[in-house]
């Protein structure tokens, strides 16, 4: 069963319906725009007089703006209001939901970094117990009198050799592996991450290959509102971007 409204036109027929008058004041602009165009194109701009039509609608423009502007922003406040409610409701409850998480998240975080911690501790321990007991076996092949019974310790120290590099693997992989129980999943990640200490001393020559184009002409534009043309700056243009306006 269809909705209340369902047979309402789209909200941009709407919106044309509702705001014809202002309609009809841009597409009378714009007439006006056109012909002192076709004018100006046939005649040219010669003097101060021809420019005046010019001048005149781009006022009109520019009160027009306004007006669309304040008309817009009249139109969408009832549509702002209700979606400031609508996120507050939703930030109240959602804000209380990530607090609990943040806590049990750091909570269980610090379990599971101890046992990690304790894990790699623990393989470590038994890759260097397992690499002395090859050592000492491979001494003691090395110092048997017999050939037949150094050859049999000599496997026997190849056997505890390969078993000492297999524990020295898993030391490495220690305490990287997620934590599983019955109730869930518990994993870290992270990223490496930086924070600046002393800015005069970052060799900011590093850094090139990692600064996007768009960061340059930040500071390139901060480097010419500082400096206007008055002290160039290799590689870059410096330029004053001007623009008309009526009044």
């Amino acid at each position: 069963m269809a909705g209340i409204g369902h047979n309402m036109p789209p909200l941009a027929d709407r919106l044309a319906i509702d705001h014809k008058a202002l309609l009809d004041k841009v597409q009378s602009l714009a007439d006006r725009a056109n012909a002192a165009k076709a004018v100006a194109d046939e005649k040219g701009l010669n003097g101060d007089d021809d420019i005046l039509p010019l001048i005149e609608i781009g006022k009109d423009a520019s009160k027009l703006v306004k007006e669309i502007g304040d008309t817009r922003l009249a139109t969408t406040k009832p549509l702002r209001d209700d979606i400031e409610t609508i996120n507050g409701f939703f930030n109240v409850a959602g804000t209380r939901a990530d607090r609990i998480k943040g806590a049990f998240a750091e909570k269980v975080g610090e379990y599971d970094r101890e046992k990690r911690a304790r894990e790699a501790r623990d393989a470590a321990e038994r890759a260097r117990i397992a690499q002395e007991e090859a050592a000492a076996k491979l001494e003691e092949a090395q110092n048997a009198e017999h050939s037949v019974l150094g050859d049999v310790v000599m496997n026997e120290a190849a056997v505890l050799e390969e078993a000492a590099q297999k524990a020295a693997r898993e030391a490495v992989k220690a305490g990287t592996s997620p934590t599983r129980t019955e109730a869930g999943t518990v994993s870290t990640s992270g990223r490496w991450t930086a924070e600046v200490i002393d800015s005069d001393k970052i060799p900011l020559e590093q850094l090139r290959p990692f600064i996007k184009l768009a960061d340059f002409e930040k500071f390139c534009r901060a480097y010419a509102q500082a400096n206007q043309d008055r002290k160039p700056l290799p590689g870059v243009r410096i330029f004053r971007d001007s623009k008309t306006s009526f009044r």
